[in-house]
């Protein structure tokens, strides 16, 4: 079974709990649950689900297609719709906002299985078909007000969304790319080369044949060698890179 992270949007307890119970016996992890917006959008931002199952009608101010629409305008994640209104009116206002399901009440557990794994298939489709795009050709993007950047790319697992400040080195394994983060390793299928035209220029450099370098995590420099921040992993620089990396560097 997938392990997708679902965050639980629904203000009746009991449902919720329901709920939280049967995605736990699919195999699924359930981040949290929450009964209004607010605390959707908040919870959203803290930890990023990769499925969100939102009750349409919520606590407080703000309904679930209103609070749909503000966690999509900032970040790339489906949500399916929970609803115990079929009306078309109910359904032309959610179909408004692009959820990726719409669950009526009651619910069985076949049926959150189904629409889960349909709804993250379909949004790893779309995501990948984004990327192809003129819009996403470099496969990153900008997130929010500060302009956080992203890389988007393809592994046997999906697509993964890697935030590029939290990446310290790349190296070629085995025909495959590792990419190093603080707390773990992504492998991915693609070359050295391939990812490095994907990268912003200035923020990483490709110091030899089978590493890249983010400069901003390089801790000491003695040519030949580098060390990286808090990995203190030991990196070769070839000699024609080294005037570039030492300029990086200073500015």
């Amino acid at each position: 079974m997938s392990d997708y992270k679902i965050l639980v949007v629904e203000d009746e307890l009991l449902v919720a709990a329901d709920i939280e119970e049967s995605l736990q016996l699919l195999g699924y992890e359930v981040i949290g649950c929450v009964a209004t917006g607010k605390d959707a959008i908040a919870s959203v931002e803290k930890n990023l689900p990769d499925i969100i199952l939102m009750d349409i009608m919520l606590k407080g101010d703000m309904t679930g297609i209103e609070a749909a629409k503000a966690i999509t305008k900032k970040h790339d994640v489906p949500i399916i719709y929970l609803t115990a209104n079929a009306d078309i009116a109910t359904i032309d206002k959610a179909k408004l906002s692009l959820p990726y399901g719409y669950i009526i009440k009651p619910f069985t557990e076949k049926d959150l299985q189904t629409n889960i794994e349909i709804a993250r298939f379909k949004f790893n489709n779309d995501l990948k078909a984004r990327m192809e795009s003129d819009q996403y050709n470099r496969f990153f993007t900008k997130v929010n007000r500060e302009e956080e950047k992203h890389l988007f790319a393809e592994n046997d697992k999906g697509l993964e969304k890697i935030k590029l400040s939290d990446i310290y080195f790349i190296e070629s394994e085995n025909e495959k790319v590792n990419i190093h983060l603080p707390d773990e390793e992504i492998q991915i299928n693609k070359t050295v080369e391939a990812i490095s035209k994907l990268l912003p220029e200035g923020q990483f450099i490709q110091v030899n044949k089978n590493q890249i370098v983010n400069i901003d995590k390089i801790f000491l420099v003695k040519f030949p060698e580098i060390i990286i921040a808090d990995k203190m992993t030991v990196i070769e620089v070839d000699k024609d890179k080294q005037e570039l990396v030492a300029s990086k560097i200073k500015n």
